[in-house]
């Protein structure tokens, strides 16, 4: 008993400490990384002991020795290290485990194992915006608008990111999703997770009276997305459009690289599209490195709740740069930038690191772009209203 109630306030004092001094000792950095200008002898002496060891190491070392059943250890620092990020409140920051590190690198270049369906927060609630053709979601009967309810039985709240996690696993696994669709009640559907390819862009002409409307769709910034809006506005040019409407609606961001890219199809070269700064991170412009593609074509952006932080950038840019309107419903709202630590055990740190501000200098944390024209689509209906008004509005640029 002695035993477990020394274990127990080893416990106590640790979660205490890692409270105050966040993750120094965890990522092996100087304390000066998490904002701490001093540390305290005894302070430090408690964290590192004789041998050096950090305060995990020596919590589990304890419990090893002592603790009256057998445990996770592995489970047990996982655990630790989450609630320590907790502490921060922001749930853009979490610890990657070495498997979510190779699922984050596999999104970021296209691939991943899921069930082919975009999610946003809408308030306090969860909303489908996209399902890719031929997924197992649209398969299953899933549809845009849909609004997310509890995965694998549990509950959905809080932010989105988790859910997603929770959605995602490994190929062949199945995962039981509750929806609410607005005028149908709930329904729980079991999805077998498959291999998901992120189609990269959309393209074709749209024909609206007498003008050729070329229309883009790019459902995220994964690598490769820049070159192929640029491929695909280069060749609906070819193919004589007047003008161009991106569809950015339900696109959750990606890689902050290929939204500069993106801007850089339509932009000129050297124009200004985002600006970076955080407590340790120096302020930094991202400019356009390449000549655009379709310097002059009139363009129109289409956006909604779904869309954020890389295509809030984007459209951002576009407005800012007066290269381009704003079409749709006001946008989500994420103006942080994230980065990925490695950590010893694999797995990785992604923590938020600066916030950006568009070109004008505003910044839309929490608040979105609102659109220059706003238009609502309605679910209910087959049309797409809010992609009929972007097209007629861009073919009435066209004709000028």
């Amino acid at each position: 008993m002695r035993h477990a109630r020394t274990a127990l306030a080893i416990v106590a004092t640790a979660v205490f400490v890692l409270a105050i001094f966040l993750a120094g000792v965890l990522v092996g950095g100087h304390p000066r990384a998490t904002g701490i200008t001093e540390m305290p002898e005894s302070i430090r002496s408690f964290l590192l002991g004789s041998s050096g060891q950090d305060l995990t190491g020596q919590v589990l070392d304890v419990l090893e020795d002592e603790y009256y059943e057998d445990f996770d250890a592995e489970s047990l620092e996982s655990a630790g290290v989450e609630g320590l990020i907790e502490q921060l409140d922001d749930p853009f920051t979490v610890y990657l485990t070495p498997e979510d590190l190779e699922a984050l690198r596999q999104r970021n270049n296209g691939t991943y194992f899921g069930v082919g369906l975009q999610v946003a927060q809408q308030g306090d609630r969860i909303e489908v915006t996209n399902v890719f053709e031929g997924s197992p979601a649209e398969e299953a009967g899933v549809r845009a608008g849909d609004f997310l309810v509890s995965v694998d039985g549990r509950p959905v709240k809080g932010a989105v990111e988790p859910t997603v996690e929770r959605i995602r696993g490994p190929e062949g696994t199945t995962v039981e999703l509750g929806f609410v669709r607005p005028g149908e009640g709930r329904r729980e559907v079991e999805v077998e997770r498959s291999k998901i390819q992120v189609p990269v862009v959309d393209a074709e002409i749209r024909r609206v009276g007498d003008e050729e409307v070329g229309y883009i769709r790019l459902v995220q910034f994964t690598r490769g997305s820049a070159e192929a809006v640029r491929e695909a506005t280069k060749e609906l040019e070819e193919d004589g459009a007047s003008s161009v409407v991106l569809d950015l609606r339900g696109n959750p961001g990606g890689l902050v690289e290929e939204a500069v890219g993106v801007a850089g199809a339509f932009l000129a070269e050297d124009s200004e599209v985002v600006t970076t700064e955080g407590r340790k991170s120096p302020k930094e412009t991202l400019r356009t490195e390449t000549e655009p593609v379709a310097p002059d074509v009139p363009q129109l952006v289409l956006v909604d709740m779904g869309s954020a932080s890389a295509s809030e950038i984007v459209a951002g840019a576009l407005r800012d740069q007066e290269r381009a309107e704003i079409v749709g419903t006001q946008t989500f709202g994420k103006a942080l930038v994230q980065s990925t630590v490695p950590l010893r055990d694999g797995g990785a740190l992604k923590l938020t690191t600066a916030r950006y501000l568009t070109p004008d200098g505003v910044d839309i944390n929490e608040k979105g772009l609102e659109p220059d024209v706003q238009v609502v689509d309605d679910p209910d209906t087959e049309v797409d209203e809010a992609l009929q008004r972007a097209l007629r509005l861009a073919a009435r640029e066209g004709r000028r």
